[in-house]
């Protein structure tokens, strides 16, 4: 069984939109399911500090930073 203490989930904010979202440090965070290419996450990674909510992130790895 899996405690619950060892699941992080923090609240962020996007640094591309400034909603609000759920992050989760554990590993099994949404953003997992989302296809980036190589290619576009090394671009956000210079452009963006922090993580994207999930509507920037699925609109960023469909039509680039």
């Amino acid at each position: 069984m899996i405690n619950p203490k060892n699941i992080l989930i923090e609240p962020e904010t996007c640094p591309r939109c400034g909603a609000g979202f759920t992050c989760s440090k554990s590993g099994k965070c949404w953003c997992y399911s989302v296809a980036v290419s190589d290619e576009i996450r090394a671009a956000m990674e210079l452009k963006y500090d922090r993580c994207l909510c999930p509507s920037c992130l699925k609109e960023v790895s469909e039509k680039g930073v």
